[in-house]
């Protein structure tokens, strides 16, 4: 699994604003834009329980956040977890 140190280190890097989940938050995926999870996690029914669906599904370092940088910030400590 990779690690980060800093933002740079991050690639391929793809960043969503949520639709449905009433406060703004954004999810920062280390995985392409065509991955699937992008399409896949912008749905209502998976914006109830986000963190859940990304813990069940998403095998690869992801951030959550009510900012951007929140959400970088978030993958950075999420790559070392894992």
């Amino acid at each position: 699994m990779k690690q980060f140190k800093n933002y740079e280190d991050i690639y391929p890097l793809t960043i969503i604003t949520m639709r449905f989940s009433g406060g703004g938050k954004y999810v920062a995926f280390n995985a392409p834009e065509d991955s699937g999870y992008v399409q896949e996690v912008n749905t209502e029914e998976i914006s109830y329980r986000l963190k859940e669906w990304l813990e069940e599904n998403v095998l690869f370092p992801y951030g959550v956040g009510n900012t951007i940088w929140e959400a970088l910030d978030n993958l950075i400590e999420m790559s070392k977890d894992k």
